[in-house]
């Protein structure tokens, strides 16, 4: 009769440990499977240079997880603030090597809800070849999201649907200071102008 109980007991505590084992290892599974498709949400970038991915930061929102339209309390930016700030608005410097040479400076304009009603992307870069490259870079990546945009000289502008704003990307280029322009604003605003 010990026999009996003990093989029970046996066979018992061996059922639990298999239940237990199967759990562990559907919740790894299913951890994992999270665990990938959050990363590739935030990798929708990795296929840019890193001076793009720098810019945008990620694919959420406009520009750097942001819209118009947002709290400027809301904004969190790893880059450190311009030396010069603005009356109406926040703005900051994306620095791309340790040069003074090839940088972003990014503006937030406020309203007087306190909320981003335009962000502003000026963007410089030492050789005009890489900004030629980078130009190229938005542009795809600009029409893959908001549809084919209408082309005038060295510019490009695409209405957003669904809302009264409007995107510009410029090539701003002289001579000396090769570089790229980017501005989300209401329509009609005087920086798209």
């Amino acid at each position: 009769m010990k026999k009996t109980y003990a093989y029970f007991f046996i066979l018992s505590i061996l059922a639990f440990a298999q239940i237990s084992c199967q759990d562990k290892k559907q919740t790894t599974e299913s951890d994992v499977t999270i665990t990938t498709d959050s990363t590739s949400k935030i990798n929708t970038l990795e296929n840019y240079s890193p001076t793009f991915r720098a810019i945008l930061k990620t694919d959420a929102g406009m520009v750097r997880g942001l819209s118009i339209g947002d709290e400027m309390n809301v904004i969190v930016e790893s880059a450190p603030l311009s030396e010069s700030q603005p009356n109406n608005g926040k703005s900051y410097t994306e620095y791309f090597d340790d040069t003074d040479l090839n940088f972003a400076d990014i503006l937030y304009v406020n309203d007087s809800d306190n909320k981003i009603s335009a962000i502003s992307v000026d963007i410089f870069i030492e050789k005009q070849m890489a900004v030629d490259s980078l130009m190229g870079e938005f542009k795809g990546y600009f029409d893959k999201k908001y549809g084919k945009g209408k082309g005038i000289s060295k510019m490009t502008v695409w209405k957003l649907a669904g809302v009264n704003n409007e995107l510009m990307l410029q090539d701003v280029s002289t001579a000396k200071d090769p570089g790229l322009k980017i501005i989300f604003a209401k329509s009609g605003d005087k920086l798209l102008q």
